[in-house]
């Protein structure tokens, strides 16, 4: 037999055995060779393949969760961006309120007094802790001079003792070179104030005697050659010394003004600089001057009728 022949004739047995298989497998269902032969596999494939897909499955979660991330961050960014907005926002609002506040104080001493004034901001403040004043936001072309006092919502700051064309400086009322004439509101008695940097004011009393009680308050007093004007509030009595032994007494002065948060302020326009002596050319004559007192008897023979 050749070898061609061989070929189909074994070809056409392993269909005709094929066949049979199948028939058999179909007749007997599950139980078929077929069948026990896929069953075979699958229990041999099914745990690899049940274990890739476990190794599958979080690489597939992970690269999902990288997609998932950067979404994460753009809405993260946002809610930081909004939750900032509101900070800001509040942040504002306090700080509006806050000065609206202090316009509305400025604006009740002005009309206290009937000043005219000029509104200012503080624009810097001391380098260092020697150094006690500070730089407003107008100067000369505003109207301001050397000498003009200025106020806050709480009372005296101090007065204006450099003016620039756009800028001042204001020496505050609790420098060590500053003093100023006072009063006690309550009683009128007078005293010289020197500030003393951040500890409260001193207060010299003049009058040893005079009867002066912890939380009466302290106010300017006009005086020859000043521009202060009278009645300024600045602080109240904490407390007092034993007499000093030049027979004055000292007392402390809590501020009514806290210099570390000064903000807006005013500078009193229309204060004019007290005189010190009455000019001659505007006197006004006495029309009944006093009587010249008379000579003494022993010189009234002697004395000569003017011409």
């Amino acid at each position: 037999m050749s070898d061609r022949r061989r070929s189909r004739t074994v070809l056409a047995v392993l269909v005709l055995v094929s066949l049979l298989l199948l028939t058999l497998d179909y007749r007997q269902g599950d139980g078929g060779a077929v069948a026990i032969l896929q069953r075979g596999a699958l229990a041999v494939f099914a745990p690899v393949q049940e274990g890739l897909a476990s190794v599958v499955r979080p690489i597939g979660g992970f690269f999902s969760s990288i997609g998932e991330l950067g979404s994460l961050r753009e809405q993260n960014a946002a809610l930081e961006a909004d939750l900032q907005e509101l900070r800001q926002r509040q942040v504002s609002l306090a700080d509006l309120e806050r000065e609206n506040q202090e316009l509305r104080g400025l604006l009740q001493m002005r009309e206290r007094f009937g000043f005219t004034t000029t509104g200012a901001r503080v624009i810097a403040r001391p380098p260092g802790a020697f150094e006690w004043s500070v730089l407003i936001d107008i100067g000369a072309e505003h109207g301001v001079e050397p000498g003009m006092p200025v106020i806050s919502a709480e009372g005296l700051v101090g007065k204006l003792t450099e003016v620039a064309p756009r800028n001042s400086r204001v020496q505050l009322l609790s420098s060590p070179a500053a003093g100023y004439a006072v009063r006690v509101a309550e009683t009128g008695v007078e005293g010289l104030l020197r500030g003393q940097g951040s500890r409260p004011f001193q207060l010299e009393v003049l009058d040893p005697e005079a009867e002066i009680e912890p939380g009466q308050e302290i106010v300017t007093r006009a005086f020859q050659g000043t521009t202060i004007p009278d009645g300024i509030p600045i602080g109240e009595v904490q407390d007092a010394t034993d007499p000093a032994a030049q027979g004055t007494r000292f007392l402390s002065v809590r501020p009514y003004v806290d210099f570390t948060k000064l903000n807006l302020v005013q500078v009193v326009l229309d204060s004019p600089l007290q005189p010190t002596e009455l000019p001659s050319e505007q006197l006004v004559p006495d029309p009944d001057p006093p009587a010249p007192p008379a000579l003494p008897p022993e010189q009234q023979g002697g004395a000569t009728a003017p011409q």
